[in-house]
């Protein structure tokens, strides 16, 4: 599972589970090494958060949506 803030916490399934499966392939783990760069979504963030404070909209987390949208 991708995350951008926070880690996976660690479960039953995580044990049984081979190295394979818990580690991302290449292409996707250089995106999300881009992607947890703060300099990357920091100015998206911040204009969101501004935007949020003003219009009361719910803010939707860009690496979430870009990691989510590179997976099909």
């Amino acid at each position: 599972m991708l995350t951008l803030l926070a880690g996976q916490p660690e479960c039953l399934w995580d044990e049984a589970l081979p190295i394979e499966v818990k580690e991302l392939p290449e292409d996707l783990a250089a995106l999300d090494r881009l992607l947890g760069d703060p300099a990357v979504l920091g100015p998206i963030v911040e204009r969101w958060q501004r935007e949020f404070e003003q219009t009361g909209r719910q803010v939707i987390d860009q690496g979430r949506r870009i990691r989510a949208s590179s997976q099909q």
